[in-house]
């Protein structure tokens, strides 16, 4: 009878150890699970602020850098800037001046308030987030570089900085770009601001008066914006016409039809 008493107790004994050790492995496996569970929603409602943020501002971060791709194209390849920039009409000579800076502002604008709602960019596709910042990369690279002359060069704090100035609160409370008027009413009223754009209103006069070697910055950023221009509408649905990349050096004339859109 001791004997089938120890039996027996050690038997309970060991029950209860292993009991407990599954109680302690499945309330660990639950936590695990409750735990990964917490990260994927985590990750997926980051996904979906981050994507809801990009859709907020695809918009008008693609016209921006449709505007100033087809203002480049016309700069390097058409006849408008050289016909308007030293027009006898003070107004027409002052758009083709001042609006070409402004593209060039608009666009950095937009690539600033993404960054900035966007500290740590996440579309919940790693190679989207990818593309998507190696096209803005590549299209700041284009306008930072020494390779090519300086006309319309800025380093990487002078773009943000440039972006900055044209940032505005919005009638919605959310920040959007500075509109044309407002940007040329700052430059006439505000010296400190019209201190930042002053060697950008003079490149343009060197833009003009450059081969297409001279411009060749203009030509790669040209190149750099459609290709983010495709990535942002890949369906052609937004912006189905006037997407073509000016030639290569030293194929010139371009052989594609000049924009259409000023």
């Amino acid at each position: 009878m001791d004997l089938v008493s120890i039996v027996s107790a050690a038997l309970s004994v060991l029950g209860a150890i292993v009991a407990g050790v599954m109680t302690t492995w499945s309330a660990r496996k639950s936590s695990m699970l409750e735990h990964a569970l917490a990260e994927q929603r985590h990750r997926e409602s980051k996904a979906e602020q981050a994507a809801e943020v990009l859709s907020r501002y695809r918009e008008p971060l693609l016209l921006a850098a449709f505007n100033l791709q087809t203002r480049l194209h016309n700069a390097v390849s058409g006849d408008y800037l050289t016909n308007f920039l030293r027009h006898e009409d003070p107004d027409e000579s002052r758009y083709a001046r001042d609006y070409t800076v402004y593209v060039l502002a608009e666009y950095l604008c937009w690539v600033e308030i993404i960054r900035r709602e966007l500290r740590f960019l996440d579309l919940g596709d790693e190679e989207s987030n990818r593309t998507f910042n190696r096209h803005l990369v590549a299209v700041g690279q284009k306008f930072s570089t020494q390779q090519f002359p300086q006309q319309f060069r800025l380093f990487k704090g002078q773009q943000r900085a440039v972006g900055e100035l044209l940032m505005v609160t919005g009638v919605n409370g959310r920040t959007d770009s500075m509109t044309y008027p407002a940007f040329c009413s700052r430059l006439d009223n505000d010296p400190e601001f019209a201190r930042w754009f002053t060697r950008l209103r003079a490149d343009v006069d060197v833009i003009v008066d450059s081969d297409p070697v001279g411009n060749e910055r203009l030509l790669r950023a040209q190149h750099a914006l459609i290709d983010l221009i495709d990535f942002l509408d890949p369906a052609r649905t937004r912006i189905p016409e006037h997407r073509a990349k000016l030639d290569d050096l030293p194929a010139w004339p371009p052989a594609s039809p000049e924009p259409a859109a000023i």
